[in-house]
């Protein structure tokens, strides 16, 4: 009681102070964006400090005092937490903290400076490189990909920086020569290569793929090879999972030896963690100094790194297309093939990583096709059209663009989600998010360097072995794929070269990767459709389901699964023939105090004990094994992923310089090389109930019909629902509610197409529930309003055409305000969809019908601008009416909510003061109308529609109002902007001279105006597709079957165009057409079908009597529309100026004769 009293005064304090300061704003703020009062912020700021907690306390001092004593001298002593704690301060500050900005920039540097740029010493080639023309040995992989020549190049010709890779393979040279797509240098915007090389412009080899490792730590102390453990003892001794000894302090195991993970992390985190670490690190078994994939987060093991693929095997094995080119279609599209990926190593992981690359494919895919449809450069054109050169020019651009996009999307993924987890920010309800891209300056004013390029290191190769975290689930699919490639459950008995020899035979079985495939749930391989190539989606989503109810292990000492300790014998030895350093010179280089004793190492006796007998000093720990068994953190604030004391620093340092090395994450990453569409895709929405991660928007776009907009399984992917249901429950501003946490189940739907099927669905409403009033019910509180009786009052009103002159004034008010004059002519040009036919339905609603204490010239102190009612109105309209994507419903409910209450509460006052009942309200209502000087011209219909409703209660009668008017009046503005934006087109030129006839005739054709306005929106709907939900079976003429429980999609463009129905010409507007097509608008408000037929053809009448009127020049004229389809039905976009896609129309500019 006190939390909803307190948060009912909050919502008080803040709307007293807003109405307040938006009064006193101007009437045109000059395009600069609102800013709330100064009131209004504080308060917001303690709600913020409430819900996150205190960002610092005095417990925090201790930490801060070893840094500042030991920062330059012994190291810092990370036990004491000062990370976490810094990290803590900045995600609890408010959101536009200045001193959270600043410290944010500082640990960045810190962190970036962590590690050296460019590296100071790399791997020594252990092979000479393949550069001889004459007697060139070839190298065959185990996967059947070939060894690049010159895999030691510490240079690459400039151009080939600039190219897709697409090149043969010159031995004489060392080099790629340029082939076909040698054109693609001269193209005019920045891309990745298909090796990493030329990712940096000072250095254009460094983190290319085929180079050597760069090492970080120089080792200095002197071991002995022969004083080493045997590295199967060192496995067994203490990395191997099994049951904790008694009085253990490790994390507590179950008898198997399982310790689940402290944090409720899930076996899909640590897929996503497979995906990265396989991005950057594919060591060459031949020799091992190379890294075979380049130094950054390229998504290679979707694309390629450049490799040729190796036709045939052993000695006569020759070079073939490079691997990034077997994954695409090379047809114009710049798209992939479906549910393929280049590396073969991903087939021997757990099938949740295999399914995660696809769902980037499947992203991949998405859009290269939406950048098609935009068409941002007007360049695209359809492929049947282009010539070969043409073609592969026009596929490089969009598969290109579309890579950069989908690694922009692949890094704030890691960046919302991964990051995320492993700081423990979603587990404890925070938005924040580290940002290691952003521009800064050092204190003399110099930027702080970005995108001069990465090269991993082989101390990093070490520290992501995070076997430790496999799940129980996990563990179990691999013992299977052992048993069935080992033929043997002695897991002890696999060595290296048994294993080595085992898995190149694995991996390299077809080197067509459309073929390739995986285990599925019920460990049988899935199957493709043998049309599409694709798997089916129930198949994947049941994968990315079990992951996310699999809890990962912990990090701890005696924890990896006895399945990969070859594996980790092999890690271990690597790491010796590397010459790596040991855990404390690590430790010394990236600022943490060294171990003094093994117990500081790890204090439980078991562990230290052991690890001293066999290491005998501290100083000997190897870097490998001191991580993987060194004391794990506990799972506090700031501390997520808990992995060892070591692994939690480095980990940062190392992910900062992998996003902020990269030029196409940083200086790169524009909207000239992704496009606009492009730029803003990378980024999810805020408050999109997910607590700041992406990866929920991959999962709602590529597996639609398998996530709920409130599932758990989909905003919360990385954590398991139950700990997380738990986490939730803490929070004080709990939301826990809103959430479901059961598995989710099957959305099925069906698609209707015909006409008379569609017709009948709309009209059969005992059997198909309405998605309008479902969401109607969310939005208002389940109070059921009477639309009907709002809607005859309205056209009652209108019977003798008031309102219909009003709609006439109000659009001649709007053209003389809002046009100006073309300078040196006595030309004029207006915005005519944005600043007249889109506000409309604003001034008319908000002064006729609810009374909204709209800002204008004439009432200054008015509360809210013209553009921000509109704004509210059509993301009302949008959620309730327009959205199909469930990622998308969560903030268009939460903004849908929101203007129900506003004018929800300004009705409910406006009908009190006319009631007569509540002295606050009538008071308050006086009050407003007074101060903004609004007047009470919506008097006269709000009694009306008390009358109609006599004996209802003031909340239904103000929620039936708010449902019919508030609700359609950006519908009116859309059908009446798609009626003007046909009529504009030259290409209806006849069709805008006959309307221009008819405007002449005077009033008495407004009948025949409408018609013709009713067939242009037969072939362009206002809302093209109509969902339903089938209450139960029902058999549709013609056959079709409907199952009780599906969602009924009603495709209203194809139902409109179907020739049996409308005739040879059934793409034509006809206005002679006798057979009326589907509007695809319910009998709500403004566009009930009497209201909308007495109304539109005045407006019509004033815009096309305007002299001369015609598109204004270049794309300002046209209405930027996107054909696209949603749920396997066409529909229609419209792209704003920032080229976000929208349903609604937002510019179109006329030019008319003064």
């Amino acid at each position: 009681m006190t939390s909803t009293l307190s948060t009912y005064a909050r919502q008080v304090l803040v709307s007293v102070s807003e109405f307040i300061h938006r009064s006193a704003e101007p009437v045109d703020n000059d395009g600069a964006k609102e800013q709330p009062s100064l009131f209004a912020k504080a308060v917001e700021d303690l709600h913020q400090e409430v819900v996150r907690g205190k960002p610092f306390s005095i417990a925090d001092i201790p930490a801060i005092v070893d840094a500042v004593k030991n920062l330059g001298g012994v190291g810092i002593d990370d036990r004491k937490m000062l990370l976490e704690k810094i990290i803590v301060l900045m995600s609890r500050l408010p959101d536009d903290s200045q001193f959270s900005a600043t410290l944010q920039k500082l640990v960045i540097d810190i962190l970036y400076k962590d590690l050296p740029h460019p590296p100071s010493s790399f791997l020594p080639l252990a092979y000479p490189s393949y550069s001889s023309a004459s007697g060139s040995k070839v190298t065959t992989f185990s996967n059947g990909k070939m060894a690049p020549y010159d895999t030691g190049s510490t240079s690459v010709p400039s151009e080939y920086a600039y190219t897709n890779g697409n090149a043969s393979t010159e031995a004489a040279q060392g080099i790629r020569a340029q082939t076909q797509s040698s054109y693609a240098k001269s193209v005019p915007y920045a891309f990745r290569s298909a090796d990493g090389s030329g990712y940096s412009l000072e250095l254009p080899s460094l983190g290319k793929a085929g180079t050597p490792y760069a090492r970080t730590v120089m080792p200095l102390r002197t071991v002995s090879p022969q004083a080493l453990p045997d590295a199967g003892l060192v496995f067994d001794s203490l990395l191997k999972r099994q049951p904790n000894a008694p009085g253990s302090s490790l994390p507590q195991t179950d008898a198997d030896g399982f310790a689940p993970h402290p944090s409720g992390l899930n076996s899909l985190f640590f897929a996503l963690a497979d995906l990265i670490i396989h991005s950057v690190f594919d060591t060459d078994h031949f020799d091992e100094s190379i890294n075979r994939v380049s130094s950054y987060l390229d998504l290679s093991p979707l694309y390629g790194s450049g490799w040729a693929v190796g036709v045939g095997y052993g000695p006569t094995a020759k070079p073939g297309p490079i691997e990034n080119d077997m994954v695409r279609r090379l047809d114009g599209t710049g798209r992939l093939w479906e549910d393929v990926f280049s590396d073969a190593r991903l087939l021997f992981m757990p099938p949740t990583v295999c399914t995660l690359l696809i769902l980037f494919g499947r992203n991949h895919n998405f859009i290269a096709q939406k950048l098609f449809e935009i068409n941002e450069w007007g360049s695209y054109v359809d492929p049947s059209e282009l010539g070969e050169t043409q073609l592969r020019a026009q596929d490089d651009e969009l598969y290109n663009r579309a890579r950069l996009v989908n690694c922009g999307y692949f890094l704030q993924i890691i960046l919302g989600d991964y990051v995320g987890a492993i700081l423990g920010l979603v587990r404890d309800g925070l938005t924040w998010r580290l940002d290691p891209l952003s521009e800064s300056r050092e204190v003399s004013h110099e930027l702080t360097p970005r995108g001069e390029g990465n090269a991993c290191a082989l101390e990093f190769n070490l520290l992501y072995r995070w076997h430790a975290a496999v799940s129980r689930e996990d563990t179990q699919w691999t013992e299977s794929i052992f048993e069935s490639f080992f033929k043997t459950k002695d897991f002890s008995s696999i060595t290296p070269d048994i294993f080595v020899k085992t898995i190149g035979k694995v991996l390299g079985r077809n080197p067509d990767v459309r073929k390739w495939t995986f285990q599925g749930v019920n460990g049988q391989m899935l199957a493709r459709d043998p049309e599409t190539g694709r798997f089916n989606d129930a198949d994947l989503a049941a994968i990315m389901f079990k992951a996310t109810e699999s809890r990962a292990g912990a990090f701890k000492a005696r924890g990896i699964p006895e399945v990969l300790r070859v594996v980790e014998i092999m890690g271990i030895e690597q790491a010796r023939r590397w010459g790596a350093g040991t855990l404390n010179e690590f430790r010394k280089f990236i600022g943490l105090k060294p171990y003094e004793s093994f117990e500081e190492w790890n204090p439980d006796p078991s562990v230290h004990k052991t690890a001293e007998r066999l290491y005998r000093h501290i100083d000997n720990l190897e870097l490998h094994v001191g991580m993987q068994a060194e004391e794990s953190k506990p799972a506090i604030p700031g501390s997520g992923l808990c992995p060892s004391y070591t692994v939690s620093r480095a980990i940062l340092a190392d992910a900062v310089a992998l996003v902020r090395g990269d030029r196409f994450l940083t200086t790169e990453f524009t909207v000239h090389n992704l496009t606009k569409w492009g730029y803003h895709d990378c980024f999810s929405e805020k408050d999109d109930g997910t607590l700041g991660g992406a990866l929920p928007r991959l999962l709602f776009r590529t597996l639609p019909e398998h996530y709920p907009q409130n599932s758990s399984y989909a905003r919360f992917p990385f954590i398991v629902p139950s700990a997380m249901q738990n986490f939730l429950a803490e929070p004080k501003d709990n939301q826990i509610t809103r959430y479901n946490f059961d598995r989710p189940a099957l959305l099925p739907i069906v698609v209707v197409r015909s006409y008379e099927n569609v017709l009948e669905v709309l009209k059969k409403q005992d059997k198909f529930d309405s998605d309008f009033e479902r969401r109607l019910r969310v939005i208002t509180n389940n109070v059921k309003p009477n639309i009907a009786s709002v809607n005859s009052t309205l056209n009652q009103l209108n019977d003798r055409g008031r309102y219909s002159l009003l709609f006439s004034h109000i659009t001649e008010k709007l053209l003389k305000e809002k046009s100006f004059a073309v300078p040196g002519t006595s030309t004029k040009q207006v915005d005519l969809v944005a600043d007249v036919i889109n506000l409309i339905p604003v001034y008319f609603a908000s002064t006729e019908l609810l009374g909204l204490p709209i800002k204008t010239d004439q009432t200054p102190r008015g509360i809210i601008r013209d553009q921000g009612i509109y704004e509210m109105f059509a993301n009302l309209s949008n959620f309730l009416f327009m959205n199909n994507d469930q990622y998308l419903a969560w903030t268009l409910q939460d903004k849908a909510s929101k203007t129900t209450e506003i004018v929800v509460d300004i009705v409910e006052n406006h009908l009190s003061r006319l009631l007569g009942q509540g002295v606050v309200s009538k008071l308050s209502d006086s009050l407003v109308n007074w101060y903004t000087g609004e007047n009470n011209f919506s008097d006269n219909f709000l009694n009306k529609v008390i009358s109609a409703q006599k004996g209802s209660s003031k909340k239904i009668v103000a929620t039936s109002i708010f449902a019919a008017i508030a609700t359609s009046a950006a519908l009116y503005s859309k059908a009446l902007a798609l009626v003007v934006d046909f009529f504009l087109d030259e290409n209806h030129a006849d069709a805008r001279a006959a309307l221009e006839k008819l405007v002449r005739e005077g009033p008495d054709s407004d009948a025949k105006i409408y018609q013709f306005a009713r067939e242009v929106l037969r072939l362009n709907p206002p809302i093209p597709i109509i969902t339903k939900a089938a209450k139960t079976n029902t058999s549709l003429s013609g056959g079709q079957e409907i199952k009780e429980g599906q969602r009924v999609v009603c495709s209203i463009i194809e139902a409109n165009t179907v020739d049996t129905h409308f005739g040879a010409n059934a793409f034509t507007a006809d206005p002679q057409r006798h057979a009326p097509g589907i509007p695809g608008l319910e009998e709500v408000g403004l566009v009930n079908s009497t209201f909308f037929k007495a109304t539109l053809p005045k407006v019509l009448r004033v815009i096309f009597q305007l002299k001369n009127a015609k598109r204004a020049p270049g794309s300002p004229g046209n209405l930027a529309r996107v054909n696209t389809s949603e749920l396997n039905c066409p529909t229609v976009e419209y792209s704003d100026l920032e080229s976000r896609l929208s349903p609604w129309p937002a510019s179109l500019s006329i030019q008319y004769d003064a």
